[in-house]
């Protein structure tokens, strides 16, 4: 069963490749991740991470409160707006996209941890100041290339059930065709209002290729910085931007962040997301935590 499986991926892709458009034919696949994150899977990570709280963005469906410990938000501090997602990966820092940060140098951001719906007061939310924000040096913000940032907190987030870390991955892993998913509070269609609950959606990774063919700006095909994915009426949107791109290893049977939101065109359209590789960047996050001044050990599957 599992060759014949493996033959019609094989098979899927095949098209793919010929078609650039066969992407838009196949179904997305809704995904009862009731379990998921909950059991340690057969390998350990080496310290708390992507974990879940049991469960019982266009064409999203709502979390369940703190249901992602993982997922934070930047927020505005004078104007009291949230405007990009984040990802915590240390008690002290959270990953972002650049064009998040790059434009709001020099204003009073915050990091808001343990939130869901960010319209209401929450006991188990806390907004914690961003003291430094790290653009990558290669950052374009006109072709969007190297879009990732790091952010410094002020103080110590206090890691609990429902506020920890993702994990990060160990290497560069070929994951077309798998299922992820994608967190955050941003529109629930193109050009409407944002959410002000959390919001996940499945979509699944299509080929580089493929993607860089709808696009006119350019998109590295060979070690690519970039992931792309694709989910029929169903993607990340405006105010989805930073946010986590997370997988469920099955080693782990824990959330490992893959990519940062970085651009699309049409919300729910017919083109492909594209995302900043996580693991392509992993030198870079490693040096510029080390860099930082402040404790900040990554949590990763123990290979």
């Amino acid at each position: 069963m599992r060759t014949v499986h493996c033959l019609a991926i094989a098979i899927l892709l095949g098209i793919a490749w010929a078609n650039p458009q066969s992407y838009l034919e196949v179904k997305s696949k809704e995904i009862n991740s009731a379990e998921h994150g909950q059991e340690v899977g057969p390998k350990a990570t080496n310290c708390s991470c992507g974990w879940t709280n049991k469960a019982r963005i266009v064409g999203g469906r709502e979390t369940l409160k703190n249901e992602f410990p993982l997922m934070a938000g930047i927020m505005d501090l004078e104007k009291k707006h949230l405007f990009c997602g984040a990802t915590i990966v240390t008690l002290n820092h959270a990953l972002t996209a650049s064009h998040c940060t790059e434009p709001n140098k020099g204003k009073k951001l915050g990091l808001v941890i343990g939130a869901h719906d960010v319209s209401k007061p929450d006991e188990k939310a806390d907004i914690i100041e961003i003291k430094e924000t790290v653009e990558h040096e290669n950052y374009n913000p006109k072709q969007f290339h190297n879009d990732i940032a790091l952010l410094i907190l002020s103080r110590s987030i206090k890691f609990t059930q429902e506020v920890g870390p993702a994990c990060l991955p160990t290497g560069r892993t070929d994951l077309v065709s798998e299922f992820v998913k994608v967190l955050g509070w941003g529109r629930l269609v193109h050009k409407g209002k944002t959410s002000t609950v959390l919001m996940k959606v499945n979509l699944k990774i299509i080929p580089i290729k493929t993607c860089a063919k709808k696009y006119l700006r350019k998109i590295a095909t060979d070690n690519s910085y970039q992931v792309c994915t694709f989910g029929r009426k169903k993607d990340s949107c405006q105010g989805d931007s930073g946010g986590p791109l997370i997988w469920l290893d099955p080693d782990t049977n824990r959330y490992t962040l893959i990519g940062v939101v970085s651009y699309g065109k049409v919300c729910g359209g017919k083109t492909p997301a594209v995302n900043s590789d996580v693991s392509y960047f992993l030198p870079w996050i490693q040096e510029k935590i080390a860099s930082s001044g402040l404790p900040g050990q990554t949590c990763a599957k123990i290979d």
